[in-house]
């Protein structure tokens, strides 16, 4: 279980993130839907719960472990929003085995990583691409798979539906949902994107103004986290709509 307590985050004097607080389950296969509009802070907190961001203060903590920091490190990659990680001269293949050594994972395992989910996304035929050459859609799925091939438990995905045709998208989420249940991964997917998370995400969490606003445990389809957002952006008092 991460447990984030009271969590607060300031650059220099703005604050964004305000007594922020939730729980992760990670002792089941989940997807998280992190839900809010542009700046509302989704961005910045999960830069905080990988690490990569420090928080001003709070809590963050794991069910038995005593740093945090060197957990999320052994335990959580991010992919983030477009395909900015990618080096673009670079083929997927050495792209992968950039990011899993950056991880500390060795070279033979990897081998076997990619082996393992390269056929899971049908991207084999890929791997000795340049990343230059691949499309949207595809350069979304090699993200994806160097994320995999870190082989940590909780995969964050920051919008990972942006610039992806239809066809795409239905792609990623149910390539998502299999992943998770097959491997026992935990994905945390920030999005503003509610055709992308409905019927995917297991559980939401509602963030407006750098605050918790709210959480869903359970599957819903798009017209209901629709209307639950509109009840919670109005009692935040945010203008800002999907």
């Amino acid at each position: 279980m991460i447990e984030v307590k009271d969590l607060n985050k300031f650059y220099k004097n703005k604050q964004v993130l305000f007594d922020f607080s939730t729980k992760i389950n990670l002792k089941e296969s989940c997807i998280y839907g992190l839900l809010g509009p542009n700046g509302a802070g989704k961005t910045t907190f999960i830069k905080v719960l990988t690490g990569l961001l420090d928080y001003s203060s709070g809590n963050i903590q794991v069910s038995g472990e005593k740093s945090y920091i060197k957990w999320c490190k052994e335990n959580i990659v991010l992919i983030p929003a477009g395909e900015r990680g990618l080096r673009y001269k670079n083929t997927v293949y050495d792209n992968i085995m950039f990011f899993a050594v950056m991880k500390g994972i060795k070279e033979k395992k990897v081998k076997n990583l990619i082996d393992k989910y390269a056929d899971a996304l049908h991207f084999t035929d890929f791997l000795k691409r340049r990343v230059e050459t691949l499309s949207m859609g595809e350069k979304k799925k090699a993200m994806l798979l160097c994320g995999l091939c870190t082989d940590m438990k909780v995969l964050i995905m920051d919008e990972p539906s942006n610039g992806l045709d239809i066809e795409s998208q239905a792609e990623m989420k149910k390539l998502i949902q299999d992943l998770s249940e097959t491997y026992n991964k935990t994905f945390i997917i920030s999005s503003h994107d509610l055709d992308f998370l409905n019927g995917m995400a297991q559980h939401y969490i509602f963030i407006f103004e750098g605050k918790n606003a709210g959480e869903v445990d359970r599957i819903m389809e798009t017209e209901e986290i629709r209307e639950i957002y509109m009840k919670k952006r109005r009692g935040m008092g945010n203008d800002e709509l999907f």
